[in-house]
């Protein structure tokens, strides 16, 4: 009964430690996806949006702006 209380105990604790390391790459992939943003060139809105699309106000297409 000790040992399967202590497997399973070392099972949950490597689960803990070792388990938010593995995912870095889905959370880069995230963060790339958030960075892209867009506006209206004309600057009718000051609304930014997360994809292209048209301006809600006068309707020309909405250009990709940088985050610098």
């Amino acid at each position: 009964m000790k040992k399967i209380f202590l497997s399973t105990a070392f099972f949950a604790f490597s689960l803990v430690i070792i388990g938010p390391g593995c995912s870095g790459s889905k959370t880069e992939n995230k963060e790339q996806k958030v960075a892209e943003q867009y506006q209206c060139p004309m600057k009718c809105t000051e609304e930014v949006f997360t994809k292209p699309g048209k301006c809600p106000v006068c309707e020309m297409d909405l250009e990709k702006i940088s985050n610098s």
